[in-house]
């Protein structure tokens, strides 16, 4: 069960005086359910005085206004209550550890049509059964938070009525564990979730620009190797040109030289022949040249 006992009643040490009207079925009911409602509290459970947790069991079980009981009164049912459910746990524990053959669940419940058995049997149920080897009664000074009437003359109630348990402390400080963790955890989820989110729109923001640089860089080596291609292409026909005007140039001062010395060529010794052909070719050289600067 892993909780932590609550104080055991004690009975009033207060002189008694004229005993008072027996508890009804719905007074043990509320008596039942104040002290479990008190003893299972997540947060102050039995870590209590014995005064101050009587107190508490008192105003629980005042807080409607329908019975009207002394803290000592509910003292002493609350004994007689748990002393006689101590009793009864034991009885069950033996019966269930015979392990009868042929038998069900449902043949060895007694008193399973009384109100005050379906009110225990969440609770005893609850408890850690005893292995068959080990004694199957329970010791005395164990503390069940159950509830039987052991008035014979109490009056009956509704075998449909159940009474609702309170959440367990070790259970309550569970919950209350998981849900603290919860809610550290969202919150360092959803900044890693955040941190993320803000690391790929960074990164995506990287490749967008390092494909940016890298188209331009693209683009402005195409424009170089294109201008360069140019530049070479032109150089190379201002070059071609330049051979062509001095090639041009040497073959007209060659050609001058050549047309020079025909004309200064002596004929004198020459045949009738050879006289014409220098003199037809002197008269072209001469046209050529008065045409030449004639324009």
């Amino acid at each position: 069960m892993g909780q932590s006992i609550p104080p055991i009643a004690k009975k009033s040490t207060t002189k008694r005086g004229q005993r008072g009207i027996n508890f009804t079925i719905n007074e043990d009911i509320k008596l039942v359910s104040a002290w479990l409602n008190v003893s299972l509290d997540a947060v102050t459970s039995t870590d209590q005085k014995h005064t101050t947790f009587w107190e508490r069991i008192w105003s629980t079980f005042h807080n409607d206004k329908k019975f009207n009981r002394t803290k000592d009164s509910l003292n002493s049912r609350w004994s007689t209550i748990q002393r006689e459910t101590n009793k009864f746990c034991g009885c069950l524990a033996q019966i269930e550890n015979r392990n009868e053959s042929g038998k069900t669940e449902h043949d060895k419940r007694i008193l399973r049509n009384e109100a005050k058995w379906l009110i225990l049997r969440d609770s005893l149920k609850a408890r850690t059964r005893q292995p068959a080897t080990r004694p199957a009664t329970q010791p005395a000074t164990q503390s069940f938070a159950s509830s039987i009437n052991v008035d014979e003359d109490n009056e009956e109630m509704n075998s449909g009525e159940t009474l609702e348990r309170p959440i367990g402390k070790k259970a309550e400080n569970e919950k209350l564990k998981k849900r603290k963790n919860c809610d550290d955890v969202i919150p360092t989820l959803s900044s890693q979730l955040d941190e993320i989110k803000e690391e790929k729109r960074s990164m995506h923001e990287e490749k967008k620009e390092s494909m940016r640089i890298a188209l331009e860089e693209r683009r402005e080596a195409m424009r170089i190797a294109s201008e360069e291609r140019r530049e070479a292409m032109r150089i190379a026909s201002e070059e071609r040109r330049e051979l062509i005007r001095i090639k041009e140039e040497k073959n007209e001062v060659e050609k001058r030289k050549m047309e020079d010395e025909l004309m200064m060529k002596d004929t004198r010794t020459m045949d009738p022949e050879q006289k014409e052909y220098i003199r037809l070719r002197r008269l072209k050289i001469l046209e050529r040249l008065r045409s030449k600067y004639a324009s």
